[in-house]
């Protein structure tokens, strides 16, 4: 699927009119419109730029991935949890998950 396409099914998706992206964008609607009927190509620029205004990453447009959210940024931290955790058995992964499971329902049983 070309970046057009990918893009009008995104939009359409999202219910988001190509006159409030081109505003957006700061660029004329009609030169919007040539990008997205494929009579013109999309400048790598404009790419980035349409993924930083639609918060979706230039992957999803070039169709690299089917996810058009971009990572989740983690800390150092967070990156020695995920590193240490992918070392552990299927059993002990297991164990992890169903305590953050159950830490999760009690931190709901007590907001709620």
């Amino acid at each position: 699927m070309s970046i057009h396409e990918r893009l009008r099914e995104y939009l359409g998706d999202r219910d988001i009119h190509q006159k409030e992206l081109a505003a957006a964008l700061q660029i004329p609607k009609t030169t919007l419109s040539g990008y997205m009927t494929g009579k013109r190509q999309f400048p790598h620029e404009m790419v980035k730029k349409i993924a930083k205004e639609l918060e979706i990453t230039t992957d999803y447009l070039y169709g690299l991935t089917e996810d058009p959210k971009p990572p989740i940024a983690l800390s150092r931290t967070e990156q020695g949890l995920i590193e240490t955790y992918r070392s552990l058995s299927r059993e002990q992964r297991e164990l992890i998950s169903q305590t953050i499971r159950l830490m999760g329902e009690q931190n709901n049983r007590r907001e709620g």
